[in-house]
């Protein structure tokens, strides 16, 4: 995780700078919007390990790399544990 604070950056930043208190809608949007990008982010590292797989020659490489892949289904997973 990065450094503290970044929640109150990205509000601050959807607000322009006015600290009022925030409506539930707004704050639902900004966690969605959070929630899709770290769909994106464990997606694009899942393709990036399945990639590096196939050409990789040496087996204790693939063997990592299949482990690398495995950790990334399973955050995946829980991340869309209850959508449809």
């Amino acid at each position: 995780m990065s450094e503290a604070g970044w929640a109150e950056r990205k509000v601050a930043r959807k607000l322009d700078g006015q600290y009022i208190s925030l409506s539930p809608k707004l704050t639902a949007e900004l966690l969605r919007a959070e929630h899709r990008r770290a769909v994106r982010v464990v997606r694009c590292e899942l393709e990036k390990f399945q990639r590096r797989r196939e050409c990789e020659t040496n087996a204790s490489q693939r063997d990592m790399l299949g482990g690398a892949m495995l950790a990334c289904s399973n955050i995946l997973a829980a991340l869309q544990k209850g959508r449809t």
